[in-house]
């Protein structure tokens, strides 16, 4: 599951940056919501379970219901980790919704058009692709391998600041995803998020 592996990411980004330095770990837990910081002198990273499409910046499916998630994964997640270099926020949402994969598509294709040029990757879409190494305002793409499957995953933006869009069957209705990835400049950028379209 994506929402697990982005947390897990990020947690592993914060033990590479913050092993030198004195942690501080907290770990809060209220019913499904979960909320894990580790802070360090000038770092920190911070995942949080409770986390609403809104802050994806991409719009709800209209009559979506959110995808529970089992065990470890919530099926949502919020994740922010800032060093005095470099920030990193990732939110990642899980939904299912009752009509089919054509129309959820269809939907979003025309809200994610709002943030410019929609790259269509079919097949089993790569999870998403943090630093890719092709440099932070480089138009996002399908990335090198796509393996066969019947996920279409809708992407826009840049690498460093992108909205995703992953969409599969699930029985007659669809199973998605909604992802926002924004890196940025500790000293020159601030803003995460932006205006969600209309």
């Amino acid at each position: 599951m994506r929402t697990k592996r982005l947390s897990a990411a990020a947690l592993a980004i914060a033990c590479g940056v913050l092993t030198l330095a004195a942690c501080k770990v907290s770990h809060e837990n209220h019913g499904d919501n979960e909320k894990v910081s580790v802070e360090a002198p000038g770092a920190s990273v911070k995942v949080d379970t409770e986390t609403t499409a809104n802050d994806s910046g991409i719009p709800l499916y209209p009559g979506a219901q959110e995808k529970q998630g089992s065990g470890d994964d919530k099926g949502r997640a919020n994740v922010n980790v800032s060093t005095p270099f470099l920030k990193v926020k990732v939110v990642a949402l899980k939904f299912t919704a009752d009509d089919p994969p054509e129309k959820v598509l269809a939907f979003y294709r025309s809200k994610l058009g709002s943030y410019g040029n929609v790259v269509e990757c079919k097949g089993k879409a790569q999870d998403v692709e943090i630093g890719s190494g092709r440099g932070p305002d480089s138009p996002v793409t399908c990335g090198k391998d796509q393996a066969h499957g019947d996920e279409v995953r809708l992407k826009v933006g840049t690498e460093g600041n992108q909205h995703d869009v992953a969409v599969k069957p699930n029985g007659k209705g669809s199973e998605f995803e909604l992802i926002y990835v924004h890196l940025g400049n500790t000293k020159n950028d601030d803003s995460f998020g932006g205006k969600q379209p209309s």
